[in-house]
Formats: structure tokens, C-alpha cells, sequence
């Protein structure tokens, strides 16, 4: 029996959010072919234990790294070492830390490294450096993975990456939501955050930095109350924005109908509570976030921002609105909390979407085809009849 293609994936991680899932999606592939993914992070005080627990109980493999300031002491040498004694064939990088780190180990080791490009945030002086560095090493890489065909359509106008990129959809699990367990998240939503039953609530979900754009749902809140005066609006997530967001919300005399509810584990669970998701981001590559809510039939208004038109698709699962622009995100919001038949048709459509573009399956097809790439042992392994063609359609992309 041929011996498994081992493939580390290394992702810095404070908490288990979308990409973290997104990387326990790809270790499922291992059940359907000659590949063991092993998930790796940088563990600190305040940071990674979240994602090596997630990943633990769910029976994977984890690397633990020493967490650090890039070029860290023990992180290097331990991923050197790592990957001779396991007899890794691939490297997997997320996130600028993760690409620099991996890069250089993939040329002293002579293995294959793909980097996965999750987006720049920007965030500070500090990372916008990191992030600069980042990019002028990504063509020595062996493959750039984008995670839409926006992304790679932009990275391509690049030469050096232009017969180097492929893409990796995220994807999200179909979820089959009944009647009663909307009611229940309805209720468990409410009565977590001190909301009368009967109010409607808005809400957002992700890191507090500029680019989620989270300033622009609170400038809503007091357009969209004038005729909506008992909704209430959740902002799931935490960030060095938060005490500042706090400010702007009291600033505008909205204080008292948002709730910053920081980061929230069981999120996917209370998210068919919720009566209409929004996503006001400035840049996006793929949201996660936008993909769970569709999964669990939510209607969903975001910023045409990266890849997000491309997860609308032409039948318009979402609606969309420009990013900067709180009037536009306010009207569009207030519209589907006054119709709601519009608003389940929209979260209906939402469910269509994900089921037929961002399932688990092309996903799987997409990751083995880049697997096959890059691991000359998996070449000649043969995809399930229903991922051939996907397989296909990724080898002779030329974006």
C-alpha cells in the first residue's frame, strides 16, 4: 500500500473563525484519498490554543509552533525540523507570518510550498510592512491559491504569478434548517442580549478593523430606526476598532440599540436567529461569514467588494450595495425588514447558491487537483466520478 502524501497547512490564529474552518474542511478530504493534512499554528498566550483544541476534538492532526514576532527563535527551527522527521510532501501557507515562514523552510527543505491568499488588511504600519514583504516573495512560491476567481483575475496581472495562481473555493456545509430551530436560535438571540421577542435584529459578524467596515452598519442604525425603532443590531466579533466603534455609536445616539457582543464560539448556531445578516466591508476576497448565513437561509446585504458579486451569481442571492456608503446599506436593510416575503425569497436563494457553487465537493475537487500539482506521488490517483471534471476544468485553468 502506498504510504500517505502528508500536507501541512500553517495558519496564525487568535480564534476559530471562517478560515480556521475553512482549513478543517480541507483535512476532511483525507477520507477520500491518499493524503493525511496535518493543521498548524502559532501558540501563545493569546493566541492558537482555540484552533489546535477545534482541531483536537475533531480527531486532526495539529502542529503547535512557539507564537512570536516574525523570524521568531524556535517557531523556524521547529518547522525545519517538523518537516524532516514527518516527511512532509507540502507545504500549505495562510497569512502573511505563515507565507514568509513557510517559503524559506520549502527552500531548505526542497519542498513544494502553495500559499493561500486570505486578503491584507492593512491593518497598521507594522502589518501593511509584514504584509509588503509578503507580497514581493509570493513568486517564489510554487503555486498562489486564490479563493475566487476575482482575486486571481487581479494577482494575475502580475507576471511572475500569472501561471502560478489557482483557486480553492470556500465552501460551507449544506445546513438543512427546520422551522423549529429558527425559532429556537429567534429566541436564544433575543433572550442572550436583552431583545424583546418581537424585534427584529441585524446583524454583523467579524474582526474589528477598518476593512470589515463595521462603521458603516452603526451610521445605519439611525436611518434605518426611523422606521424601524425596536430593531436592534448585533456586532459579533472583537478588535482594536471596538472601543473606537463604541465611541461612533454613542457619538450618533445609537449606542442604545447596538450590542457588541465581541467574539461569540456558537455564532453558526444563533446565525438563523438573525433577520437579515450584513456584510459592510470595504475589501473581501471570499467572507465566510456571507456563506454560513446563506447556508442557513438568511437573507444577506453586502458590499460588492472582491469576490462577493461572485458568490451573488447572476440569479442575485444577495443584495448588494456599494461599500463607504451607509445610506445605501440603511435602504437596503430597511427594505427587506419591511417585506418580509422578499426577505425569505432572497435567504431561499441564498441556499440555492451555496448548494450548487460553494459545496464541499468542488472544493475537495479543486484542493486534490492542487495536491496532484504539487505531490508527484498523487498524480496518478484517479478522482471520484463526480470531481473529474471539476479536476479538469482546474488543470488547464490559465488565469
Amino acid at each position: 500500500m502506498r504510504p500517505l502524501a502528508r500536507i501541512l497547512h500553517i495558519r496564525p490564529s487568535s480564534f476559530v473563525g471562517g478560515p480556521e474552518r475553512q482549513l478543517m474542511h480541507y483535512a476532511q478530504l483525507d477520507e477520500s484519498a491518499s493524503t493525511e493534512t496535518i493543521l498548524g499554528t502559532f501558540v501563545g498566550e493569546r493566541e492558537g490554543r482555540a484552533f489546535v483544541a477545534a482541531v483536537e476534538e475533531r480527531g486532526g492532526m495539529s502542529l503547535s509552533l512557539p507564537a512570536g514576532s516574525l523570524g521568531d527563535c524556535a517557531a523556524f527551527p521547529g518547522l525545519l525540523r517538523y518537516l524532516r522527521e514527518q516527511k512532509i510532501a507540502l507545504v500549505c501557507t495562510h497569512g502573511y507570518q505563515a507565507d514568509l515562514m513557510g517559503i524559506l523552510a520549502g527552500r531548505i527543505r526542497h519542498l513544494p510550498v502553495a500559499c493561500f491568499i486570505r486578503g491584507w488588511t492593512w491593518e497598521d504600519w507594522k502589518v501593511r510592512v509584514y504584509e509588503a514583504a509578503d507580497r514581493s516573495f509570493l513568486p517564489l512560491a510554487s503555486r498562489v491559491v486564490c479563493l475566487s476567481e476575482v482575486q486571481a483575475n487581479q494577482l494575475g496581472r502580475r507576471r511572475r504569478l500569472r501561471h502560478k495562481l489557482r483557486v480553492v473555493l470556500n465552501v460551507v456545509e449544506n445546513r438543512n434548517v427546520s422551522p423549529k430551530q429558527r425559532l429556537e436560535a429567534r429566541q436564544e438571540i433575543r433572550r442572550r442580549f436583552g431583545i424583546a421577542q418581537e424585534s427584529s435584529v441585524v446583524a454583523i459578524a467579524g474582526r474589528l478593523s477598518p476593512e470589515k467596515g463595521a462603521e458603516y452598519l452603526i451610521q445605519a442604525v439611525p436611518h434605518i430606526s426611523k422606521d424601524f425603532p425596536d430593531a436592534r443590531f448585533v456586532i459579533f466579533g472583537d478588535g482594536r476598532l471596538r472601543t473606537q466603534l463604541e465611541e461612533i455609536a454613542k457619538t450618533i445616539g445609537a449606542a442604545g440599540r447596538i450590542i457588541f457582543a465581541r467574539h461569540v464560539p456558537e455564532f453558526t448556531a444563533l446565525l438563523p436567529g438573525v433577520d437579515v445578516l450584513a456584510n459592510p466591508s470595504l475589501t473581501e476576497v471570499m467572507p465566510n461569514v456571507v456563506l454560513e448565513a446563506m447556508a442557513a437561509g438568511v437573507p444577506v446585504v453586502a458590499t460588492s467588494v472582491g469576490g462577493v458579486a461572485e458568490i451573488a451569481g447572476e440569479s442575485g442571492a444577495l443584495a448588494l450595495v456599494p461599500p463607504a456608503d451607509a445610506l445605501s446599506l440603511a435602504s437596503a436593510i430597511a427594505q427587506l425588514l419591511a417585506d418580509p416575503v422578499r426577505a425569505v425569497a432572497l435567504g431561499i436563494a441564498g441556499q440555492k447558491r451555496v448548494r450548487q457553487a460553494f459545496s464541499p465537493e468542488r472544493q475537495s475537487a479543486q484542493l486534490l487537483a492542487l495536491y496532484q500539482e504539487l505531490i508527484p506521488s498523487l498524480r496518478s490517483e484517479q478522482l471520484a466520478p463526480g470531481l473529474a471534471s471539476e479536476a479538469d476544468a482546474f488543470h488547464r485553468a490559465d488565469v
